[in-house]
């Protein structure tokens, strides 16, 4: 399939709002807050801002343009990449391969959390979820009831969408959905600013504890959470990238991302933190912050059922285009390894997902995070390998220098080569090791 046969994004918004919609999710909300608590508030954000527009960017731009360079995901991108550089095209494939493989898996356990998701907020809307008596019995039983229907009804909703293609599905969603999310959370953070001592949650959030940024805890993990929330996993933005126009500006696009995530983050803290600390509860990361502790604050809050509808509207918006985006890569390494239809490559990849969410439910957790932890950075570098590394670098700035207005600056391809592959190589070795 030629690029000009492709389906591909139709509006530089729609692609920066696509590419936001799968760089914003769970860990912008549930996770970002958590970090920030546990590691010096403000301090924490300027960690994560500096490596957001330092190595996450440069990660950014190097998929994206790998992408649109090759035309193809994973399989497609590394397979080309080495003929360009004269190497052999099966190695590159099966190379690729492994990034597929894990943000499919990465999927099982995402596509779960989303359904729990789904499920809380038809239960805010009916009332079910706002009136259980304990919220983490609550949270309990949804785990167990009808935990298959909930995510097969997740992934149909997710396949639907993506049957309808990059512009009529992928794009037009992402673009409502992105846009509803930062407004219904915008609501939220003006509502939580008129509880009780939510002062002293902007008091923690704000303080600036300097000793924090000299501890090298919080560097690693700002990075692994510039990393995490750009989903930069060597993967689903090289898809997303070969979704891309030859017009589009990757540079402009790219920034305007990391600008949409940063944003997110500080957001969903403004209104999780302040509300944590007006109702005394316990700020915990993962499922039990997002399904316990903001269920059980919705209760005591005046209009509490419909903050906690606006909250898990926004939330689930996240969640299932961040869903999407992950699915995707498995639809489009299906349908140009087959060499099958849209629709069938959609309907194997739902099925499929299906039954091993369903199977799993949950269960994958502590497979999940070593994925994420010692996984997600290795896919994250080899994408950089073949960016920075492998493919001439004259052709990177080619890529690079369509849709860009004024000169791309070799920089780029010094970042990429030296300080990012450098750090991520660091950080790498340092999870294994557990410094």
């Amino acid at each position: 399939m030629s690029k000009a046969e492709k389906d591909l994004f139709l509006s530089k918004w729609g692609f920066i709002f696509a590419v936001a919609g799968s760089a914003i999710g769970m860990g912008n909300i549930w996770l970002f807050p958590y970090r920030a608590a546990e590691n010096g508030g403000f301090a924490y954000l300027f960690a994560y801002t500096v490596c957001a527009f330092g190595l996450g960017l440069i990660a950014l731009i190097g998929e994206l343009s790998l992408g649109r360079l090759t035309g193809k995901g994973p399989l497609g991108a590394f397979r080309k990449a080495l003929r360009l550089s004269g190497g052999h095209n099966k190695i590159g494939e099966l190379i690729g391969w492994f990034p597929v493989i894990v943000i499919t898996i990465i999927g099982l356990g995402y596509t779960v959390v989303v359904s729990w998701t789904l499920h809380f907020l038809i239960g805010s809307i009916t009332g079910s979820a706002f009136t259980a008596f304990a919220s983490d019995q609550h949270f309990d039983l949804i785990t167990k009831n009808n935990a298959a229907l909930w995510i097969i009804i997740t992934l149909l909703i997710s396949g639907f969408t993506m049957v309808g293609g990059i512009e009529k599905g992928i794009e037009k969603v992402n673009k409502i959905m992105m846009t509803a999310f930062l407004v219904l959370f915008v609501i939220l953070a003006i509502r939580v600013a008129f509880l009780p001592c939510a002062v002293e949650g902007y008091k923690f959030l704000f303080s600036f504890k300097v000793e924090s940024l000299f501890n090298s805890r919080t560097w690693i993990l700002a990075l692994g959470q510039s990393f995490y929330s750009l989903s930069t996993f060597g993967s689903i933005m090289l898809v997303y990238g070969s979704y891309t126009r030859k017009k589009e500006d990757i540079i402009y696009s790219a920034k305007s991302v990391v600008v949409l995530s940063v944003l997110a983050s500080l957001v969903a803290s403004s209104v999780i933190i302040p509300a944590v600390f007006s109702f005394g509860k316990n700020l915990d990361s993962g499922p039990s912050l997002m399904f316990i502790t903001m269920p059980d604050i919705f209760k005591s809050m005046p209009l509490g059922q419909i903050c906690m509808i606006v909250f898990f509207t926004a939330v689930f918006f996240a969640a299932i285009t961040s869903l999407i985006s992950i699915l995707e890569v498995a639809v489009e390494s299906l349908q140009n390894k087959l060499k099958i239809s849209r629709f069938v490559s959609v309907a194997i990849t739902v099925i499929v997902v299906s039954v091993c969410s369903i199977i799993t439910n949950g269960h994958i957790d502590k497979f999940m995070d070593m994925l994420q932890i010692h996984f997600v950075p290795f896919c994250a570098l080899l994408s950089a390998i073949f960016t920075f590394w492998i493919i001439p670098s004259q052709r990177v700035i080619q890529e690079l220098q369509q849709g860009h207005h004024g000169k791309v600056s070799p920089w780029i391809i010094t970042m990429g080569k030296y300080v990012f592959c450098g750090f991520v190589i660091i950080i790498y070795v340092l999870n294994i090791l557990k410094i």
